[in-house]
């Protein structure tokens, strides 16, 4: 009898620090979102990944199109030398 209310105590004991952990880390973590400095920094680090993204697609796209600006030359001069064939 006595070993089977102190596995209840200490499970309730167990019990009662996890909840009580559990808490305090919830209490913290909205604590911190909801601060102002944090929603600044948060919104900082967000526009310089969007800075950095549209960068990276621009550099992209300015390949893709010094790319197609070399082809559509080639093809000009192919084009070019057909028709001077032709007269």
């Amino acid at each position: 009898m006595f070993s089977t209310s102190v596995k209840s105590t200490s499970v309730r004991n167990i019990l009662a620090r996890r909840s009580l952990h559990m808490t305090s880390a919830t209490r913290s973590e909205g604590a911190t979102a909801s601060s102002k400095g944090f929603g600044e920094k948060e919104k900082a680090v967000e526009t310089k990944w969007a800075r950095e993204h549209d960068a990276e697609l621009l550099k992209k796209l300015r390949k893709s199109l010094e790319d197609q600006e070399k082809t559509t030359a080639e093809i000009k001069e192919k084009l070019a030398k057909l028709e001077g064939k032709q007269k």
